[in-house]
């Protein structure tokens, strides 16, 4: 048996998937194709050039058989028996349908083929990354003896017609491993609410167990058009989210970022004014780094893009920031040039040296002044990064509470301020 050997690779930045797959199409190439960008890996199986499988990191197959129970194909009592004859691997479902007749292998095919152009349509957009083709590798196991080879022209018409289509809705504004589930309490006719086809079955899949991305799969409907049924659906009240995957991210990242803080804001070491409000200053700037550099993971706007340029993360942050900095600086104008935006990092190292330059009364003005600026864009920046990462979800709430703790410490410390600063202009 010939050995694998890698004929290929390089940056995506360089050479995309798209003119990638064109490539070993046209060099009827067998192999595989490993494309990764952050943490997102594809392998493409290519047989004399055309697509015969392809494996997600991640991901595993969805059971067919139990959607096609939930969007009422199927019966309980069926859906048990052909998952007997699956041997209960949601790999083999439909094989399994395939075989009693539920669905035409044409159906079968359909699934098949969006398997890969859906990952395909998101992999065409990554501008930064790595690929590597190894010829006469050992092919991924195809995921059926009804998968016809597939042409990369007609993967490509698909994905891209998929990848404008998501473009053109905006940015997902749902994690891709979202799960919704009912909500028990909802006691109104659904029927009433004037929901489409493609809302009603995203409703019907809403077990609590599928992703947003099985979702898409189980219904033939790119993950944006999901996602935008998931969040009419979370509006009227009928689901909600159990984004398990992420939130658990999201909130370890968050919970030790607001850990260090704490941790900091008591080390002890302040017996003057000015070095309490020093303290305040660089816990409080530490923070909101910490939230910008949390922010560049889980703002929704820059999620399923893959690894994005620096750059473009940057001019996010600041685009977003920068002009609420702005306007709290107008009523702090000692400020202005002091605490700025810098490659979407908050710069106010100059605070810290300004009594270099300013003395007595002046100096403490200053300092009460970038301990006003910063607590007040702190508390701007957490609100706008909790709302837009996690929404009114529980995780949400929970994390309200453990802010308005630290809030509570950060207040506590600048009680003596505010009153030796109300005395001053008594």
């Amino acid at each position: 048996m010939e050995q694998p050997v890698r004929i290929l690779d390089g940056d995506l930045e360089t050479l995309g998937l798209q003119a990638t797959l064109k490539m070993l199409s046209l060099g009827g190439k067998s192999g595989i194709l490993r494309v990764s960008s952050g943490t997102e890996t594809l392998q493409i199986a290519l047989k004399d050039g055309h697509i015969v499988a392809l494996d997600e990191s991640g991901v595993t197959p969805p059971d067919m058989i139990e959607v096609f129970r939930l969007l009422m194909h199927l019966t309980r009592q069926e859906a048990t028996a052909l998952k007997q004859r699956a041997n209960r691997d949601p790999g083999n479902s439909l094989r399994v349908m395939v075989e009693n007749q539920v669905i035409s292998p044409d159906i079968a095919q359909r699934y098949l083929e969006f398997a890969i152009i859906q990952p395909v349509s998101r992999a065409v957009r990554w501008e930064r990354g790595r690929f590597e083709f190894n010829h006469y590798a050992v092919p991924i196991q195809p995921p059926g003896a009804f998968m016809r080879p597939l042409s990369v022209d007609h993967i490509l018409l698909e994905a891209l017609r998929i990848a404008d289509e998501s473009a053109y809705a905006g940015p997902i504004r749902l994690s891709r491993h979202a799960v919704a589930r009912w909500m028990p309490q909802f006691s109104g006719n659904v029927r009433q609410l004037g929901l489409s086809q493609e809302e009603v079955n995203v409703l019907c899949l809403a077990n609590g167990q599928f992703t947003l991305s099985t979702m898409s799969y189980a219904l033939l409907l790119p993950e944006s058009s999901v996602a935008a049924a998931m969040e009419k659906l979370l509006q009227l009240h009928l689901i909600e989210l159990v984004d398990e995957h992420f939130e658990g991210e999201l909130e370890q990242n968050l919970i030790g970022l607001l850990n260090r803080s704490q941790y900091q804001l008591a080390q002890k070491g302040r017996p003057s004014p000015d070095q309490r409000m020093l303290t305040l200053v660089r816990t409080m700037g530490t923070c909101i780094n910490g939230l910008l550099a949390h922010h560049r993971t889980f703002a929704r706007a820059l999620r399923g893009r893959g690894q994005l340029p620096e750059i473009e993360i940057n001019h996010y942050l600041e685009q977003r920031f920068a002009p609420v900095l702005a306007e709290m600086q107008r009523q702090c104008p000692r400020m202005d040039e002091i605490v700025r935006f810098e490659h979407g990092t908050l710069v106010y190292h100059e605070v810290e040296i300004l009594d270099r330059v300013v003395r007595g009364q002046e100096l403490l003005g200053c300092f009460q002044d970038a301990v006003w600026l910063l607590y007040t864009f702190m508390c701007h920046l957490f609100s706008t990064v909790i709302e837009d990462e996690t929404g009114t979800s529980r995780l949400g709430w929970q994390l309200d509470e453990l802010w308005k703790s630290f809030l509570h410490e950060i207040e506590e410390e600048m009680r003596p301020i505010q009153a030796a600063n109300a005395a001053i202009h008594a």
